[in-house]
């Protein structure tokens, strides 16, 4: 499970060192895509494989469906680790998240995401207030 957030940086060539805490649940491969926000996503191969059967079973004559599977399968790449532990993340993708030199890592269980800090900022800005936050919550049906 992907949990935490991490302060990390991009090299000048565009490759991301990926926590060790991350990198062990990485090595039977990985996914990087834009997400749901002005951010990117990374998930396991397990992951997107059940994300892709899921897809797989909507409706394509539903425009909300394909634009969903524009964003994750059209600009998804496979991410391959050196033996530094990095990855590189393609210019294209750095360029939707606005991602510079600076990341921040945000683990949310089956996946992580990949902000710019000042991105990031404004996100914690909307969950920090408690009040939107149980409002957004209630209907989640959480039960332990």
């Amino acid at each position: 499970m992907f949990f935490g957030q991490f302060d990390h940086t991009l090299d000048d060539k565009g490759r991301l060192t990926i926590p060790a805490q991350y990198r062990d649940l990485l090595v039977n491969g990985a996914y990087i895509t834009r997400g749901m926000g002005d951010n990117l996503m990374v998930m396991r191969t397990e992951e997107f494989t059940t994300l892709y059967h899921k897809m797989k079973a909507m409706n394509i004559n539903d425009e909300n469906a394909l634009d969903q599977a524009r964003t994750l399968f059209g600009s998804a790449v496979i991410l391959e680790l050196d033996k530094a532990g990095r990855v590189l993340i393609p210019q294209f993708l750095r360029d939707a998240a606005q991602l510079d030199s600076a990341v921040k890592l945000v683990g949310l269980g089956p996946f992580f995401e990949v902000w710019s800090p000042e991105k990031w900022r404004s996100k914690e800005e909307l969950i920090g207030d408690a009040r939107r936050r149980a409002e957004h919550f209630k209907n989640l049906n959480l039960t332990f």
